[in-house]
Parts: C-alpha cells; structure tokens; sequence
C-alpha cells in the first residue's frame, strides 16, 4: 500500500447559485504498480472522475470505483475524484483550496494557482523528492515542479507563513553578513543535477545538509551554466558578489577562466575544447572567459556527432 497515492482535501468548489450550498472534496488515488489499490473515503453520496492523470486508461467498473470502502483504482489508473461531502459553509470550503502539480516527465511544468498569499506543500505523491527551491516553487505565474516530483499544494495558513517568514528572514541575515546569496542545490537521487546560479565571480560550499560527502569536484562544483552536485550531496552554496564582479563580465571587461572557476577547472576546460574545437583560432585557453572556451566546447561537440567524446554529453 506504500506505491497508493492519496490525499483527503477539501477542494474549494462553491454553487452559489444553488439553494443548497454542499461542500465537496477532492481524492486523488494511484494503482502506479498496476495493481488494485483502495482510498478510503466518504462516497455514500456519490464519486465522479474528474481528472485521468495517468497514461493508462481509468474507466469505471475496469480501472476504478467506489463502494461503502472507498475508491478503488486498478491497472495503473491514476486520477482525481469528487466526492459529494453534504452540506457545509462557505468558508469551510473556501479554506480547503489546493493544486495538484506533477512533473512525471522529469521536466519543468507550471500548474496554474493563485499564489498571492503564498504556497505551501500538503503531500508529495511522487518518488521522487519535492524540494521547495530544486523540485518545487512558486511565482506569480503559478506553482511550478521539476525533477519528477508530484504533490499537492495548497494556500499558506497564517502559522506557516509566519514560519516561513522567519525562516527567509535568517537567510536574509546570512546574506548580508556574508556579502552574497545562498543557493540550495540537491541529488537526491544520486545523479548529477545542475542548478541555475551566477557563478561567474565564485561559489563556495555554505553548508553540507546531506550524510553524502560533498567534495568539490567530485560531487559537486560549479562552471557557467550553474552549480552541479552529484552522488548524493546536498548542500547550501555562497555566491560570491565581490568588487571583483564589477569589474568582470558584467562590466564589459573579460575575466579569465581561470580567475573565474580556478586552475584546474580551467585547464579541464581547455583540455576538452582542444579535442573537439574546430577552426583556424579555437578559443581554448584559460585567459579567454569560460563561456567562449564552453561555447566552443558545445559547438565541437554537435559537430562530432556520434564520434563525440563522452562529455559532450553535459554540453547537450
């Protein structure tokens, strides 16, 4: 029953219109093993499919329905349900609002939410993990998930947000004393993952949050495209934002790669670009930035094709 995918929440859907106003709630239940799976809820009153969210087929009296136990889904249906719930107030349905946000494919999907009073996390249903920041977050477009993580979420109650606030306010302070920002990036699944960060005057180690050692260069480092970290690390990362800054890229000047990334990024850097680089004056050296030196790496790399060596892979 552990792969059964479930949440009990009250959904927000109001008939003002109707004589009777009836709260409704909302279940979702997965057979994500192929297998029959049961979500108990009140269905004395009815249930109704609202949403297929699987690729298998969920069709009554096959793949899913209800008794006086609860629904039951089957064969790999995954969906939405409603429940009629009898009568109720208006502010107990109101306050039950949520989204459901999925991201199955492994790629970034937004789901439309009203993300005003801000968004918090009810239920991860997905393996994979939900991290607020890597997997999850949310901005006046919507609630956006990564990564493969599926959950539900719902408006911030007053004590959360307080929480929250505290929270982001300690972060603030370690900003300003430290002179930068804090980026949080993940392998949660062991794999190598990048996230998106203005390293171009440096990046440091903050915090390790994972049992998995964090070691530069081998589980975790940093080049133009962002931050990586891979075999388990997790960790909090420090964006340098010295004087140095001002005086780089973004002051129309040229910083060196490897004033930017160090020396023997650097050199692992030109290394790759003088296997693949073609033309009469390839870029590959350390004083040129590293985005020309990558950007010449990323173009040999689609020249060779199959041929290509295997870390092209990470220039795809």
């Amino acid at each position: 029953m552990k792969t059964m995918r479930m949440y009990l929440v009250l959904a927000g859907l109001l008939f003002p219109f109707c004589s009777g106003l009836r709260a409704q709630a909302q279940l979702s239940c997965g057979s994500d093993d192929g297998k029959k799976h049961f979500c108990e809820g009140d269905t004395r009153r009815g249930v109704q499919l609202i949403k297929q969210r699987s690729k298998s087929p969920c069709t009554q009296g096959y793949s899913w329905d209800f008794d006086d136990r609860g629904i039951w889904v089957d064969h790999g249906c995954r969906g939405d349900f409603l429940l009629e719930t009898g009568p109720g107030s208006e502010s107990e349905a109101s306050s039950g609002q949520s989204w459901s946000c999925a991201s199955d494919d492994g790629e970034k999907h937004y789901c439309d939410a009203d993300t005003r009073r801000g968004v918090r996390m009810v239920q991860q249903r997905s393996e994979s993990r939900c991290v607020r920041g890597y997997s999850w977050d949310y901005d006046d477009r919507g609630i956006w998930v990564d990564h493969g993580c599926r959950a539900d979420f719902a408006p911030e109650t007053r004590g959360h947000r307080e929480d929250e606030d505290r929270e982001h306010a300690r972060n603030e302070s370690m900003n300003d004393r430290e002179g930068g920002r804090i980026v949080t990036c993940s392998s949660d699944d062991g794999e190598r993952h990048y996230c998106n960060a203005e390293t171009r005057v440096g990046v440091r180690l903050a915090q390790q949050r994972s049992e998995s050692a964090c070691t530069r260069g081998y589980s975790w480092d940093y080049d133009d495209r962002g931050i990586w970290v891979d075999h388990g690390c997790r960790a909090d990362f420090q964006l340098e934002t010295g004087a140095d800054y001002s005086k780089g890229e973004m002051g129309g000047g040229r910083r060196s790669c490897e004033r930017a990334v160090g020396e023997e990024r650097a050199q692992e850097l030109v290394r790759r670009c003088l296997q693949v680089a073609t033309g009469p004056r390839p870029p590959c050296s350390d004083d040129n930035g590293c985005k020309m030196i990558t950007d010449a790496i990323r173009r040999g790399c689609q020249l060779a094709g199959n041929g290509a060596p295997g870390f092209c892979d990470e220039y795809r």
